[in-house]
């Protein structure tokens, strides 16, 4: 049976948003877990412990927004390498699997305006100070969750067609 990916993506951003508002999470676990209960990810409820150190962009420090770094760990888990040590060279990483990567966080940039969360946090005057003023991390968050079903939806092979978004390649010669 082939799943309802537009009914999965309205509960996935519904829960992360009401995860993070009424479930204690923070933004990386109330992604995962929306993933996971909206039934676009199959894995245990425990799982959401693996995105818990991502919160505050790993442990309050800002660095990746925790509610992208969900995304990227949802879709990894359904499309990412099972056997790594198994790939020829890092040209067939880059050539089968980056893509679909590249893309989610280059729509996730587009929609938050950063893939870092102290800049995502730090665009209102308050920044975060408590749990009433961050109404940018709700968002993002429901937008992430959004954005991760998105990519779970498309295929191996579809991803492997997409285009480097090369305003979000930091890298020095990675396209070499």
């Amino acid at each position: 049976m082939e799943k309802d990916w537009d009914a999965i993506r309205e509960l996935a951003v519904e829960y992360a948003v009401d995860n993070m508002t009424n479930r204690k999470m923070n933004c990386s676990e109330s992604v995962f877990e929306a993933l996971i209960r909206s039934g676009a990810v199959d894995a245990p409820l425990s799982a959401v412990a693996l995105a818990t150190g991502f919160g505050g962009g790993g442990g309050g420090v800002g660095f990746t927004c925790g509610a992208l770094a969900s995304a990227i760990l949802a879709n990894s888990m359904v499309h990412g390498r099972v056997d790594p040590p198994s790939a020829v060279d890092r040209m067939e990483l880059k050539g089968k699997f980056y893509q679909r990567y590249n893309n989610l966080v280059s729509e996730f940039v587009k929609i938050a305006g950063s893939g870092l969360c102290r800049e995502i946090v730090n665009a209102f005057p308050d920044g975060y100070v408590d749990e009433h003023t961050r109404p940018n991390c709700l968002r993002i968050a429901g937008e992430a969750a959004g954005i991760a079903v998105d990519f779970l939806r498309i295929s191996p092979d579809d991803a492997a067609m997409l285009s480097y978004d090369e305003a979000v390649v930091g890298i020095n010669n990675w396209f070499n």
